[in-house]
């Protein structure tokens, strides 16, 4: 998806509201770590308008972890689902072809081996170290 005003676009965020309900994706007392969809993996592959210096820790949108930490940790590790690295395309918008194109091989890449990664800790530690 695109990252759209520091979120996901309206849509998505709809179908999250209407899939994730509770009795399904979460309970009050089984949430995190024991959440009802312990069993899920989940990926956020998404693209940005700007760059990646603009969303580091000295960048003018801060470190892209910090805008994460809502989706994967509030959202996703909440219902119990494990997350995995984020794979972002900064700015394809502002950057070459061959860029583009490089994007594309590594997105590609890295589905061939998704299966096999370790997801992230998930804790605030991960987000805002």
């Amino acid at each position: 998806f695109p990252l759209f005003w520091f979120s996901m676009p309206a849509i998505l965020k709809g179908w999250m509201d209407r899939v994730l309900v509770q009795g399904f994706a979460y309970d009050l007392s089984k949430a995190y770590d024991g959440g009802l969809l312990q069993d899920k993996l989940s990926l956020f592959s998404f693209t940005t308008g700007g760059s990646q210096e603009m969303y580091s820790k000295e960048g003018i949108g801060g470190d892209i972890r910090y805008v994460l930490w809502p989706m994967q940790h509030g959202i996703m590790h909440f219902c119990g689902v494990k997350v995995l690295e984020p794979h972002i395309c900064y700015a394809p918008e502002n950057v070459s072809e061959e860029k583009r194109k490089e994007m594309l091989t590594a997105w590609t890449q890295r589905l061939k081996t998704l299966w096999k990664e370790e997801p992230i800790d998930c804790s605030p530690e991960w987000y805002f170290k």
